[in-house]
């Protein structure tokens, strides 16, 4: 993804989120999330999340088959976990694609933009 493209993708799941106050993020029945590596700082963790149920659904398939969408309210995700995930020097994976791709954002980089 170019510069552009990124940018267009933070802004449509700003967006989304704002309008709707949810996240959604992939769940397991044992309360763990679809965590993957990134792909562009070594040891470092992706939270993935999207901005809207269908499309974290789109990603329930193959590996993924046993996780269902899970809604994160945004209110406790801003008070809650951006912290938790700092702490955890984990970034957030927004929007993961048929294509394994996702932006990779600071979790207090999201939470300001969220916040505006």
């Amino acid at each position: 993804m170019n510069d552009l493209e990124l940018e267009s993708e933070v802004v449509s799941f700003v967006t989304a989120v704002k309008q709707s106050e949810q996240l959604w993020a992939l769940g397991a029945e044992d309360g763990g999330f679809v965590i993957v590596e990134s792909n562009q700082f070594e040891e470092s963790d992706v939270l993935l999340l999207w901005g809207d149920e269908a499309a974290a659904q789109a990603q329930c398939k193959d590996e993924w088959e046993e996780f269902k969408p899970i809604a994160i309210d945004l209110d406790p995700f801003l008070d809650e976990w951006v912290e938790d995930l700092r702490d955890d020097s984990a970034l957030v994976g927004i929007n993961w694609n048929d294509d394994n791709v996702c932006v990779e954002i600071e979790p207090v980089s999201l939470a300001r933009a969220l916040a505006d």
